[in-house]
């Protein structure tokens, strides 16, 4: 049975209760309903009471596109999940180098190519590393908030610097190397950090009889979190481990705003492309429209396209007039309760 994550009238978290005594608080007024932006429903109490809570841990296995999470007690599971991270910052920077070069070479306006801003700060990291590391840092601050975890179980993947040849693989090591730092640090800012290796992650789902599928980038328990179970066990010995609650999130990828798109048009002039707004809604705002719930994205000759309000958010039409579209919220992760 799934538990409902409960806080303090102060926000502050508390133990997770049964659905059952949910509803009796919220029947009784003793409580209220609330969301987290990543999509976890959870009750805020509204009468004084203790803050006396358990040791739970969170078990996490960073990974190059994906991530496991699992938040467990002694006891057994509360949550657990998967975030996509991978991300196409580095062609997207490729793409606006080319074009800013190519636009230096045109008739037309520009800013005159500057050396000055090649100087790195100390822990400078590369635009996608830096996102995969706050996207995991927004990940857990999410779900600090409405579960009182006291320990972080981590699979730490090693890598030996002394085999990579070449300086631009010795560079990706050390960004690598200073964007766990720079996760590890956060962790211990906020509970113990416990660092394991993959073989005790396998060792402990062999003992457990955990399967984990080959498919990593599949919305399922055995493709990333199990790991993260696997993890808690190894801190805590979790006694029952059977799966209550999977879910999957991330975040919407956002065309950014260009100076121009890489095709002329017809007419040889190239039209300005990107942006956050679209004929007055923020991208990716929650629409009702002719009864459905739909996600905004981009415009064509003054009419909105709309997305399908899902984990894909695949574009559903172009054609959809501003006026008749009603704004519901501003959504910022993309969320999948797949159990």
């Amino acid at each position: 049975m799934q538990k409902v994550p409960v806080v303090h009238q102060d926000g502050t978290p508390l133990m997770p209760c049964s659905p059952a005594k949910a509803r009796k608080l919220l029947k009784q007024g003793a409580a209220v309903k609330k969301w987290t932006k990543t999509g976890i429903f959870y009750i805020q109490l509204t009468t004084p009471t203790s803050k006396h809570t358990q040791q739970m841990a969170m078990g996490i296995d960073p990974g190059a596109h994906y991530d496991g999470y699992c938040i467990a007690t002694k006891e057994k599971m509360q949550l657990s999940g998967m975030l996509e991270v991978k991300n196409r910052i580095a062609k997207k920077m490729e793409q606006r180098r080319n074009m800013r070069r190519a636009r230096r070479f045109r008739n037309t306006r520009r800013r005159p190519k500057r050396f000055n801003n090649r100087l790195r700060k100390e822990g400078w990291l590369p635009p996608s590393i830096k996102a995969k590391v706050e996207l995991r840092i927004r990940l857990i601050e999410s779900l600090l908030k409405i579960y009182p975890i006291t320990d972080f179980a981590v699979e730490d993947m090693k890598i030996n610097g002394n085999r990579l040849k070449g300086e631009q693989d010795r560079r990706y090591y050390t960004w690598t190397m200073l964007g766990k730092s720079r996760l590890y640090a956060f962790l211990k800012s906020r509970g113990n950090l416990y660092l394991y290796d993959p073989e005790d992650t396998r060792k402990a789902r062999e003992i457990n009889r955990l399967e984990k599928t080959d498919k990593k980038g599949e919305l399922v328990f055995s493709s990333q979190a199990v790991d993260g179970l696997a993890l808690c066990w190894l801190l805590l010995r979790t006694k029952n481990l059977v799966v209550t609650t999977f879910m999957a999130w991330r975040r919407p990828e956002m065309a950014r705003r260009q100076l121009h798109v890489f095709q002329p048009a017809k007419s040889g002039v190239r039209k300005p492309y990107g942006g956050s707004f679209a004929l007055g809604f923020k991208k990716n705002t929650v629409v009702w429209y002719k009864g459905k719930l739909y996600r905004t994205g981009g415009t064509t000759k003054g009419r909105l396209s709309l997305h399908s309000f899902d984990f894909e958010n695949r574009r559903v039409m172009q054609n959809a007039k501003p006026e008749e579209c009603q704004k519901v919220f501003q959504q910022t992760w993309f969320v999948k309760k797949v159990s």
